[in-house]
C-alpha cells in the first residue's frame, strides 16, 4: 500500500532535553494508527511535527512522499514560506484535546470559516457541506449553538467536522477524548470509528486502549521519545515483549 505518512530518524529538542530521538514510523493510505505510552514520552510533539505545528530537527518526514515543511534542492533541505506550509496543513485534519474552537462562532461558523477562507468556498456551498458533517457526527440540531453551550463531547464531535469540513486526506488526533468526562468519550470513539470504516486515514495519540485495539492497523508504544514497540495491536497490547510495555498496560489497561 502507498505510505501516507513516513518518518525516518524523526529528531525533536527543546534546549537540552531531547523529545523525540531517532522516531521512524510508516502509516499506510486508508490506516489507523495509534500512538500509546506515558505523558511525556513525545506522542504529541511527533503528531504536531507532522503537520509542522512543530519544526523537526533531523530526520526525514514525508506526507503522501512529500517532505513536511522543507523543500530538498541541490542536497540542502530549505523551510518553505509561511504560505506553503498552510497550503500543506489544509490537507491535514488535526482534533485537539481541548477542542480549539472558536468561542465567538456558532457551530455553523465553526465550520464555514475555514472552507471559505483558505479554501475560497462560496459560502451557501460551505453551508450545505457542513449540515451534512454535523449531521454526520450527530449534531444537526446544534448549528446555531455556541461551544460554550455545548457538552465537551459535543464540542469534540465538533471538532472533528470542523476538521472533516477541509477535506483533509489525513486526520490527527491528540488525545481527542482525555479531557472529557468518562460519559461522554463514547460519543467521541463511535465518530471515530466511523471516520475509520470510511477509509480516513488516521494517527491517533490515545489512552483509550480498547479503541486502540479494535480499530487500530498498528500500535506503536513510545518511551522517552524512543518506539520501544510496534506492530498489529493483538500483537502489542496482547503480547508486549518488553517489561517497560507490560508495566505501561498494568496500568491502564
Amino acid at each position: 500500500m502507498t505510505a501516507m505518512v513516513e518518518a525516518r530518524g524523526v529528531t525533536k529538542g527543546y534546549g537540552h532535553i531531547t523529545v523525540l530521538k531517532g522516531v521512524d514510523l510508516v502509516v499506510a493510505q486508508g490506516e489507523v494508527t495509534c500512538l500509546i505510552g506515558p505523558s511525556g514520552s513525545g506522542k504529541s510533539t511527533f503528531l504536531r511535527c507532522i503537520n509542522h505545528l512543530e519544526k523537526h530537527d533531523a530526520g526525514e518526514l514525508r506526507v503522501e512522499g512529500e517532505l513536511v515543511g522543507y523543500r530538498l534542492r541541490n542536497g540542502k533541505l530549505y523551510e518553505q514560506s509561511d504560505k506553503q506550509i498552510c497550503a500543506e496543513r489544509a490537507n491535514i485534519g488535526m482534533v485537539f484535546q481541548r477542542f480549539n474552537l472558536f468561542q465567538h462562532l456558532t457551530v455553523l461558523d465553526n465550520l464555514t470559516i475555514g472552507q471559505m477562507r483558505v479554501k475560497g468556498t462560496k459560502e451557501e456551498v460551505a453551508k450545505q457541506k457542513a449540515r451534512e458533517l454535523l449531521a454526520r457526527v450527530g449534531l444537526d440540531a446544534k448549528e446555531k449553538n455556541y461551544p460554550a453551550q455545548l457538552s465537551g463531547g459535543q464540542q469534540q464531535r465538533v471538532a472533528i467536522a470542523r476538521a472533516l469540513a477541509m477535506e483533509p486526506r489525513l486526520m490527527l488526533f491528540d488525545e481527542p477524548t482525555s479531557a472529557l468526562d468518562p460519559e461522554l468519550v463514547g460519543e467521541v470513539l463511535d465518530v471515530m470509528r466511523d471516520l475509520a470504516k470510511s477509509g480516513m486515514t488516521m494517527i491517533v495519540v490515545t489512552h483509550e486502549m480498547g479503541f486502540a485495539r479494535e480499530v487500530a492497523n498498528s500500535v506503536y508504544f513510545l518511551d522517552q521519545g524512543v518506539i520501544e514497540e510496534s506492530g498489529p495491536p493483538a500483537d502489542v497490547l496482547g503480547n508486549p515483549r518488553t517489561e517497560r510495555l507490560r508495566s505501561f498496560l498494568s496500568k491502564v489497561l
